[in-house]
Order: C-alpha cells, then structure tokens, then sequence
C-alpha cells in the first residue's frame, strides 16, 4: 500500500487536538487503550510531522494508550522541547508513561531521561545515537549543513531549497542503501512529508536539528538513571549515525535490552513489525520487574 493511501485512511479515525501547554499552542494525538498500565509516547525524528507513526500506533493502540505530538514552532531549543513535552504529558494527566524516540526523537526521549528520569518508565530509542561528549562532538561536524540550510532559506526561494533540503536528507540517512521495497515505500513518504512543508516549519526543524550540537553532554551519570529501563533498537546499516556512535550508545546504557534490525536507518518507518517486536518484549520485561 502507497503511503498516501496509509495516512489518508490513518487521519480519517485518527484526530489530533488542540491544547495549550505553558501557554504554547500544540497539536497533539492521545488515542488507544484508556485501561492500559502504560502510555507509550512516540517523539518523532527529523521529519517533524508525528503522522508518520501511523504504523506503530495501529499495532499497539489496542494494548497501549498512545500519545503524540507535534514540536511546537515557538520551540528552537532541544531541551526546552523536551520539557515542554513532560508539561504535555503532566497536562492530559498520563502516568506511567514510555518514551519512544526515532533518530532527533531519540534524544528528546534522553534529554527526558535526564530531566526527570523518575517520570520515565521506560525509554525506547529507535536508530538513534548517544548525546555523549564523543557523539556530540562528532554531530557538530556532521550537522554543520542545518547552518548553512538556515543561510539558505533566508536568501534563496524556498521551492528551490526545499528539493536541496530533501535530497540532503534522503543522502544523510542513507537511503540508497534501503531495499527495494524500503526505498519505494520511504520515496513516497518523503514526498507526502516535503509537500506540507513551508519555509517556516522546514526553519523551524532545521533550529531544532542545528540545536542538537549544543547541548550539554551526557554523562553515564546521567543514563544511569533510566538505562535499567531502557530498550534500544539499531539499524545494522544506519548511515545517520556510524558503527563508532552506536556502541558509544551502547556504552552509555550498558543496562539497556539491545535489539537489532537488517536495515538502514530509515527501518523505524517500514520494518515497523520489528520494532513493534521489540518494545512489546520490552514492556513485558518490565511488567516483570514491577510484579516482582
């Protein structure tokens, strides 16, 4: 099934609402199981636009309530995002909830960890690396194109930096290196993603992505406050973040259940059963920890 044909029957039971947090508009999800123990919180990555979950919240809203949410434009710091995003959760009255991250959600869900690790049960990040101070060093170099993307927007028509700004991606994540049918099915999604960009959302995500090298470093310290609830998915081929960050990551949340996926980093969207797998063997393991 195309993408467009995916979201389009997704958005048509699926409605996002509106609701004010630290006086800052947001557009929000919040559907699935009332009932259940845990509400799995899904950060979306660099696209920006929580929609792209559909697939993950199919499969577990019938177990899991399930929230999601939009980054705020007024929002251009990393942290402040992630605080924003515990306002969101304290809002709706959620308990128990799972922080879900893919790639850029993946270090919301830290920056989470470490500001109020006692309102994390569990942390899940998904083709993603550390925020360490050899992973951040490293992601200065490579993020330094998010400057010159902002340089860009502000001097050149925008249609033409957006087509700049999406074969940048696609190249960044790797994406020739996908399947077949993972690089058909990705190509249609970033066509339905870069079509609702404007130049002020494309701003908007390119200052948080430019954010994420000037964030304070995590310690071990700091991941040793959640990693012994942690579960961390990781593409075997993710061309975002190299083999080097990966076990950086791993060395950081040495407590943390690995699993790992055949793919580039791009399998968060299309090898969703995988992660879907991994986070249901996840929850149970702490559902065992709780019993005993």
């Amino acid at each position: 099934m195309k993408f467009d044909t995916e979201i389009n029957n997704f958005m048509a039971t699926h409605t996002f609402k509106q609701i004010k947090v630290d006086g800052i508009g947001t557009r929000y999800l919040l559907c699935g199981n009332e009932g259940s123990k845990y509400t799995l919180v899904y950060l979306v990555g660099g696209t920006g636009i929580p929609e792209v979950w559909l697939n993950h919240i199919l499969k577990m809203e019938k177990d899991f309530r399930i929230l999601t949410m939009d980054y705020p434009m007024e929002i251009e710091s990393m942290e402040v995002l992630a605080r924003h995003i515990v306002h969101l959760v304290d809002t709706l009255y959620l308990r128990n909830t799972i922080f879900i991250g893919a790639s850029l959600g993946g270090f919301v869900a830290q920056l989470i960890g470490r500001i109020v690790p006692e309102r994390a049960a569990g942390v899940c990040l998904y083709s993603t690396c550390s925020l360490s101070e050899t992973s951040v060093v490293d992601l200065k170099k490579q993020y330094k194109s998010y400057g010159v993307m902002l340089v860009l927007m502000k001097i050149l028509p925008y249609s033409w930096v957006r087509i700049l700004s999406l074969n940048i991606s696609k190249k960044q994540i790797g994406l020739e290196n996908e399947d077949q049918v993972g690089r058909t099915y990705m190509e249609d999604l970033f066509t339905w993603v870069f079509n609702r960009y404007t130049k002020e959302f494309d701003t908007h995500m390119t200052k948080l992505l430019a954010d994420i090298p000037n964030l304070d470093f995590m310690t071990k310290e700091d991941y040793a406050r959640f990693d012994d609830r942690s579960l961390l998915v990781l593409p075997k081929n993710d061309k975002a973040f190299s083999e080097a960050a990966q076990k950086d990551l791993r060395d950081c949340m040495p407590h943390a259940l690995v699993k790992w996926v055949n793919a580039g980093h791009t399998a968060t969207l299309f090898k969703v059963d995988t992660y879907v797998d991994a986070t249901r063997e996840f929850i149970k393991g702490l559902e065992g920890a709780d019993a005993s």
